[in-house]
């Protein structure tokens, strides 16, 4: 059994003097700018020393102008991707979707759901506005409460479009193992089991560990 998703490590409260180090470690890796506390010319050095980055600023620490700076920065700067929120304000979203399409940054458009995990109508309406937006990856990440929602979640890789698809919570884990096999483009560890930035985030070694497992088998 073979997979070609790559691992994607989340970085947030990360000293910048241990990036480096980190990412000469890593094939990927999530830059979360609204956690990590990056200067702007921290994120210059960040962003051309890895051609795998991806550029997150969430809603919270930042205001929007200060938030489209930092993405501004990571895309002048080498970011592979960014990662946009697509419930985000939309006159905000739509001018840094227009950006990133005309930069060589890659569009992740984004849909958190932090208390429970839609229906599969609604999931698809919420994946299918994204791509209608000019997603070049559509990531869904939703609390998972019970192992029924896990599938749903799951359910979403019948669609031949480049989806992530993350349950976040103990019973979500196994959404997050089985993407690389189901068609995701990517999925998420933490560095560490006392840094992940989601709750139910497997640790990079050992998702690395269990990937390779699984994958001799078959």
């Amino acid at each position: 059994m073979e997979t070609e998703t790559r691992i994607c490590v989340s970085i947030g409260k990360i000293p910048f003097d241990s990036i480096a180090g980190i990412l000469s470690q890593v094939e990927m890796a999530e830059i979360r700018l609204d956690l990590a506390g990056l200067s702007e010319k921290e994120i210059k050095a960040v962003f051309p020393s890895h051609d795998n980055l991806i550029a997150t600023c969430r809603e919270g620490e930042y205001n929007d102008m200060e938030r489209a700076r930092l993405l501004e920065t990571a895309i002048e700067y080498g970011a592979a991707w960014i990662d946009i929120e697509a419930d985000s304000h939309p006159a905000w979203r739509d001018r840094m979707i227009k950006l990133v399409k005309s930069s060589g940054s890659g569009l992740i458009l984004s849909r958190h759901f932090f208390t429970h995990t839609p229906s599969m109508t609604e999931l698809k309406k919420a994946v299918d506005r994204m791509f209608d937006l000019g997603a070049g990856v559509a990531k869904v990440a939703a609390q998972v409460n019970h192992p029924s929602e896990a599938a749903i979640l799951l359910g979403l890789y019948s669609d031949p479009r480049k989806i992530v698809a993350i349950g976040m919570g103990p019973l979500g884990v196994i959404t997050r193992l089985a993407a690389p096999f189901l068609g995701a483009p990517f999925t998420f560890a933490s560095l560490g089991d006392d840094q992940p930035t989601a709750d139910g985030q497997i640790e990079y070694q050992e998702m690395t560990g269990l990937i390779r497992n699984i994958s001799s088998y078959g």
